[in-house]
């Protein structure tokens, strides 16, 4: 996969009762169940706050995150490979090693993303 340069934002997270700045660069992957995202850090730490992944999603627009499945978004930039399991089931391999499961309805937009194709 070829390497590419993307804007650098950084987002502002509540958790507890602090306000944390994180740039997206330093995120790996946002994990969400309901209304509760887990921010998963290159630096193998992680932060939950109550925030819909939707939003979480549009403050990273333009810098690379890709809309995986319906809880999940992941850094394009920490891509290691895709992994091809059958027709219908296909995954990410991140930079740690973490494996992600694309959706089937999420595999063409995903496609477009990484590799540049449609």
């Amino acid at each position: 996969m070829e390497d590419r340069i993307v804007n650098e934002k950084a987002i502002f997270v509540k958790t507890g009762n602090t306000i944390k700045r994180i740039q997206s660069r330093d995120i790996l992957y946002v994990q969400c169940e309901g209304n509760v995202s887990q921010i998963h850090l290159l630096n193998g730490s992680e932060l939950s706050c109550i925030r819909l992944l939707k939003f979480i999603e549009q403050d990273l627009a333009g810098t690379g995150f890709v809309r995986i499945n319906h809880n999940c978004l992941a850094n394009g930039a920490e891509v290691e490979e895709i992994r091809y399991i059958n027709a219908r089931k296909r995954q990410l391999v991140l930079s740690d090693g973490t494996v992600l499961d694309i959706s089937y309805r999420k595999w063409k937009p995903v496609k477009a993303a990484l590799l540049g194709k449609k």
